[in-house]
């Protein structure tokens, strides 16, 4: 099995049964590898589509999260076909119909290929096993690991809302990082919470002042922390390509401290070089930061993108930038926007126009959700050819009715 994620085989989410989640009461739709775009009004249900989308991949056993059903299909670049069935059940229901206990937990299922490999009733016997090419997988009560541990890429998305965190960490504002000198690891959930391509960064530091094996405070040099805080290659050239940021880096302003036996490094925060000056994040523009945010999280995930409104506080060009960022993007992941620009349909190429999903509100139905049909693939295909783009048309017609 491949250890390095880059080596993994990936999983894409092929089709997707939702109940019972604010707008949406039940919605089956289908998804493409690539670049889908969700367009529609305001108030149609697309944020709350991907949320839900987003909550069920990363649904425990016992918990509650507020959605009644959710059945995803995942298929993988070996042809593969993985699904996952959550269902709400009342505890009392499941354990002891006499019983008037109230609390909720969600039946799950996970088949592999049509075949039942798990089934859970009993949120007290979590820990399941079963064979995959020859290999015995535990099941341990989070679905969303299981792809993991068989061999792929985390199915587990990657969602972006149209507002930036308020606290990210080294970058909205300065933070510290604490490494045990002796040699004992920090843990990954005790990093400052911030960006993922930065916690890779800290990650390095704390690898490094482990395999030092330092005695002494006075050992540990600040230039050698300089030396590991560097921004990857990869992120800086997309920064550089895509947004108004020419390069980022560490400020050099760090300092040290002995926390008895516990090297404490404080002050660790990016700079912005914009017009060729460098800045602190508070003097980016907003649009600025947005993009930032979008570009350097989607450029280091491997896994789903669920993306909100890209084109918000975003200046019309550098909006057709972050286009072409996310349509490269799609090349080698899956990315589900939701959008109100019609120009974002520009982007897909005039065979991916099943890429397109119309999202609209219906009374009695909540949110609904469609592809272009063939016919109205091909009247837009042949107006892009003759007369502008895939954009105008959707402005022109009634799809939006």
């Amino acid at each position: 099995m491949p250890t390095n994620t880059d080596e993994r085989p990936r999983v894409y989410l092929n089709k997707v049964h939702l109940k019972g989640y604010k707008s949406i009461e039940d919605v089956t739709i289908d998804f493409q590898k690539g670049l889908n775009i969700l367009i529609g009004k305001n108030g149609a249900g697309k944020s709350n589509l991907l949320e839900m989308i987003n909550i069920a991949s990363r649904t425990r056993q016992g918990s509650d999260d507020h959605f009644t059903y959710a059945e995803l299909e995942f298929v993988s670049d070996d042809e593969q076909t993985f699904e996952i069935k959550l269902e709400k059940r009342l505890k009392s229901k499941i354990l002891d119909p006499e019983n008037i206990d109230d609390r909720v937990m969600f039946i799950e299922k996970f088949s592999i290929n049509g075949n039942v490999v798990l089934e859970d009733s009993d949120s007290e016997n979590y820990k399941k096993q079963f064979d995959f090419k020859g290999r015995p997988i535990t099941y341990k009560g989070s679905l969303r690991g299981l792809f993991i541990s068989l061999g792929y890429i985390p199915a587990y998305p990657l969602y972006i809302k149209y507002k930036i965190p308020d606290n990210l960490d080294c970058i909205t504002k300065p933070s510290s990082l604490k490494i045990n000198y002796k040699g004992a690891s920090l843990g990954i959930g005790e990093y400052p919470k911030t960006a993922h391509f930065i916690t890779e960064i800290l990650a390095v530091i704390e690898d490094f002042i482990s395999n030092q094996n330092y005695t002494d405070f006075k050992d540990i040099s600040k230039d050698d922390i300089l030396a590991c805080l560097k921004v990857q290659d990869f992120i800086v050239y997309n920064l550089k390509l895509f947004t108004p940021i020419e390069n980022i880096r560490f400020s050099d302003n760090i300092n040290l401290y002995d926390g008895n036996k516990v090297v404490v490094i404080d002050n660790i925060k990016l700079e912005f070089n914009v017009n060729n000056n460098w800045l602190p994040w508070s003097q980016l523009s907003d649009g600025t930061k947005r993009l930032f945010h979008i570009i350097t999280e989607i450029t280091y995930t491997s896994g789903l993108v669920l993306l909100e409104e890209p084109e918000l506080g975003v200046h019309p060009h550098q909006f057709h930038l972050l286009m072409n960022f996310l349509k490269e993007q799609s090349q080698h992941k899956q990315i589900i926007i939701s959008t109100h620009a019609p120009k974002a349909l520009d982007h897909l190429n005039l065979d991916e126009l099943n890429n397109i999903l119309l999202v609209n509100y219906d009374q009695k139905k909540g949110t609904q959700l469609r592809h272009l049909t063939i016919d109205e693939q091909t009247k837009a295909q042949e107006y892009a050819k003759e007369v502008g783009y895939v954009s105008d048309y959707w402005m022109y017609s009634d799809l939006e009715e």
